[in-house]
């Protein structure tokens, strides 16, 4: 396995449990100029990073702290003030728009805790930032209303404790489908099922963490799916512009 891949395959996610060591500022500019190297429609970069340094901002965003928080957002407007600099007009509205935008920033995204981890720095994907009142994203760090959607918060930082494992990941039926697309059947259903509760997986939250449920799947299907309210998904991108029709 060469180093790349070694890199791929050591990424974990630190929970929110960051150690007060910093990331420096020279290794967020080698993430950053990484992060924004990663395919892109058109090479537009449809999207905004937005850095984030003090823990209690942080908090306010998504709950969490750590060193560095980088807020990855859909974003039309830079591309849209262009186009008016040049005496054109760039509509930034419609669901492909939105879907375009999302691949390119979620592409930037990670790439970003790719680059984190060759570092040695650790890092969180949250989408924290989707829960309570959305308004105060773009209220705290002035995002602008129209074309711009916060997408998906990276924290980075350094371990406070190192975990005890890393989380599993499925890699057969039902995630990877060769030549055509086809459903599990009832014995690789039971045997996925299975794979979720063996504790050696790690493909799901400890049973001390769902207490009370026999099986993972059943406090993921009752407690955990369905938490968010989509109305205020709805609100905002509608705001945005990005639910409208040519």
């Amino acid at each position: 396995m060469n180093e790349t891949l070694q890199t791929i395959h050591a990424l974990r996610t630190i929970h929110g449990d960051f150690s007060d060591k910093q990331v420096s500022d020279d290794d967020l500019a080698t993430i950053v100029e990484a992060s924004v190297r990663a395919a892109s429609a058109s090479a537009r970069q449809s999207y905004s990073i937005v850095i984030v340094d003090d823990p209690e901002t942080m908090h306010e965003l998504c709950g969490y702290r750590a060193s560095r928080l980088l807020l990855y957002c859909v974003d039309y407007n830079r591309i849209c003030d262009l186009a008016e600099h040049l005496g054109y007009t760039f509509h930034a509205g419609e669901p492909i728009s939105f879907v375009t935008g999302t691949i390119d920033t979620i592409l930037a995204a990670q790439t970003a805790a790719i680059a984190a981890k060759s570092l040695g720095i650790e890092s969180f994907f949250t989408n924290g930032i989707h829960r309570g009142d959305m308004r105060r994203v773009y209220e705290i760090l002035d995002l602008p209303e129209r074309g711009c959607f916060p997408l998906i918060a990276l924290l980075l930082g350094y371990a406070a404790e190192e975990p005890e494992f890393q989380k599993g990941r499925l890699t057969g039926p039902g995630i990877v489908h060769r030549g055509r697309y086809r459903h599990v059947n009832e014995e690789e259903a039971a045997d996925l099922v299975a794979a979720h509760d063996d504790p050696t997986r790690h493909l799901g939250l400890s049973f001390s963490e769902v207490k009370g449920y026999e099986r993972y799947l059943d406090w993921f299907y009752k407690e955990w799916s369905g938490r968010m309210d989509p109305s205020q998904f709805y609100e905002i991108l509608g705001r945005a512009g990005f639910l409208e029709r040519s």
